[in-house]
Formats: C-alpha cells, structure tokens, sequence
C-alpha cells in the first residue's frame, strides 16, 4: 500500500460516511468526474474487495468500507449528465412580399452606385497622393512664418480628414457586410418561389 493510498485511507475514515458533492464521490471511489456506471461499478467492486472487513481482519476498514458504499450509492443516486448544447435558431427576417422585394432590388443599385462611388474617391485620393510625392521631389522653397503656419494647419486637418474617413469606411464595410447577408437571403427566398413556381406549371 503506498503513501497516497494510505493518505485516502485516513481522509475517508477521518470525515465519516456522509457524501456532499460528485467530485466527492469520485474521489473516494478514484473515477473521473465524467465517470458511467460501468465504470463506477468497477471501481467500486474493486475498493469493496480491498477495504472489506473480512478482507482485513488484522486491520479497522469498517470505516473506510462504510466511506466507499456511501460514495457508490451517491453516484447512482446522481448519475453524470452530459451537458447540453441547445442548438442555435436561425435569425428571423421578415416575411417576402412584392414591398420587401421592391426594397431589395432598389438597395441593389444602391450599392452598385455606392460602389461606384467609392472607387471614384479611392482614385482620387490615390492621385492627390502620387501628387504629393512628386511636389516632395521638387526642390522646397524657404518658407515664411507664415507658409509654415499654413502648411501645420493643413497636415493637422488632413490627419483629422483621414481619421474621419476610416471611421466612415469601418462603418460602411460593416453595414455593406449587413446587407450582403440580407440580400444573399432575399436573392434565395427569391430562387425558391421561382423554384416553386416552376413544380407547379
């Protein structure tokens, strides 16, 4: 008998044969929390022929055999139950109807323009970029107090144009990635009743 053994020994007869929780019951009986009862069984056949009185005569396992027959009864009292995982519902969006359609189609070409759009401003800023680094090559003139002045206020109020602008572009790649979602759905629900209209012509 090793010294862990020995120390669970002493525990089980120091604290009596009265059960309080599952991670103590398998403890005592050295199953895992997520034991079955096969599993239990065996483990508590096995304790029951080691700590049996008769089994030790020259030994006071009354105790301890006492201990293990409470933990062996709790369990099946308490058997393990698996968690449950409750499945997830699909998000409801409105019913399909000739306005929803109307709508869906006219926040089409919105996007389309919106895109449209964008791309315009993206070169633009691409051009006053390429712009500006060549105005960088060309040899700089000595600037007045007053140039200088001029120039910090525009770099400050370009910085903040900027923040601004990917701000906005945050919010629209969040809000286009919304209604991709909802015209992906619509464009289905549309596919189904041509589908359907389809099977009963």
């Amino acid at each position: 008998m090793n010294g862990q053994t020995v120390l669970r020994k002493s525990w089980i007869a120091m604290v009596g044969d009265r059960i309080y929780s599952r991670e103590e019951a398998c403890y005592i009986l050295q199953v895992s929390l997520n034991a079955g009862e096969e599993e239990v069984k065996k483990a508590y056949r096995n304790l029951v022929k080691q700590y049996h009185p008769d089994s030790n005569p020259n030994q006071n396992t009354h105790q301890v055999y006492l201990r293990i027959h409470a933990a062996y009864e709790y369990l099946q009292e308490h058997p393990y139950q698996a968690p449950v995982v409750m499945p997830v519902r699909p998000m409801r969006i409105f019913e399909t109807n000739a306005k929803t359609k109307a709508q869906h189609v006219q926040q089409q070409r919105f996007q389309e323009e919106r895109k449209r759009a964008l791309e315009r401003e993206k070169e633009n800023r691409v051009k006053k970029f390429q712009e500006a680094q060549e105005a960088k090559k060309k040899p700089v003139k000595q600037q007045t107090s007053e140039e200088e002045a001029l120039n910090k206020i525009r770099a400050i109020w370009l910085a903040e144009t900027i923040k601004r602008q990917i701000e906005q572009d945050k919010k629209e790649r969040d809000a286009q990635v919304r209604k991709q979602v909802y015209q992906a759905f619509m464009q289905q629900k549309l596919n189904e009743e041509e589908e359907l209209k389809s099977k009963n012509k």
